[in-house]
């Protein structure tokens, strides 16, 4: 069985409709990021994860997120850089293990009509993850496999909108049912898994490959990226397209 790890980076909304741009200080990207890997491989995951937080000092069994800032928790500006750096190469060992949806929200906004707000993004995005995980599961001739994907994704409830856990279970679920052009998505099971990510080792990883691949576009800024590089997925040694897809 294969389990997909999800998670963002920058914001999926952020668009002001009246005026035709966006907002002021919101994210010109939006990155959806998942990190695959076969099911028998977790607790190495978990393990690499506890042993870097053990060597910064930090409670192993408490979530970081990528854009926690260093004085929060006690290591200086180099210290957290080089434990980015770690926790970014824990998917070295696993190759064509990440894909990443990389959306220019303004040339969504303006010039797809399916996509409103940021739920429809969000849903768009999913699909091409989701299409390209599976491209990765079938086998070299193309045809499909029927190894199982199990998703799991960080939840998105809080105390103002509870909703956003359906909307984006539903997302995956229409998108499951349709497939697309190139494969159908047959190996997905039928409900899209929702984990506390401070409890989730996959998740946190993969919230660190959605801010490598974030910093790369938003920033211009490769440092990152290029470490997590290897573990992209290619088809025919090429990440664009395959690994990297950009909705611009």
């Amino acid at each position: 069985m294969y389990i997909i790890f999800l998670d963002e980076s920058g914001q999926p909304g952020g668009f002001d409709k009246e005026n035709n741009k966006l907002v002021k200080n919101t994210s010109k990207y939006f990155v959806l990021a998942g990190f695959m890997i076969n099911a028998d491989d977790i607790l190495k995951i978990e393990g690499r994860m506890k042993d870097i937080k053990l060597k910064y000092g930090l409670n192993p069994y408490h979530e970081i997120k990528w854009n926690t800032k260093y004085k929060e928790i006690g290591i200086d500006f180099e210290g957290i850089m080089n434990m980015k750096k770690e926790i970014i190469r824990i998917v070295n060992n696993y190759k064509n293990s990440v894909v990443g949806i990389v959306m220019d929200k303004e040339y969504c906004y303006k010039n797809k009509k399916f996509i409103q707000n940021h739920n429809d993004l969000y849903a768009i995005a999913l699909h091409l993850l989701m299409e390209r995980c599976c491209m990765q599961i079938t086998d070299e001739k193309g045809r499909s496999t029927n190894i199982p994907a199990m998703m799991f994704a960080d939840s998105r409830k809080n105390n103002n909108n509870n909703k956003l856990d359906a909307e984006l279970q539903n997302s995956y679920l229409r998108a499951k049912n349709m497939g697309t052009h190139f494969v159908k998505f047959p190996n997905f099971c039928d409900t899209l898994i929702f984990a506390d990510s401070d409890y989730s080792a996959g998740i946190q990883v993969a919230d660190f490959c959605a801010g490598a691949i974030y910093r790369k576009y938003e920033n211009e800024d490769s440092t990152f990226f290029d470490i997590l590089k290897p573990s992209i997925r290619k088809y025919r040694k090429k990440i664009l397209g395959a690994g990297i897809k950009l909705y611009t």
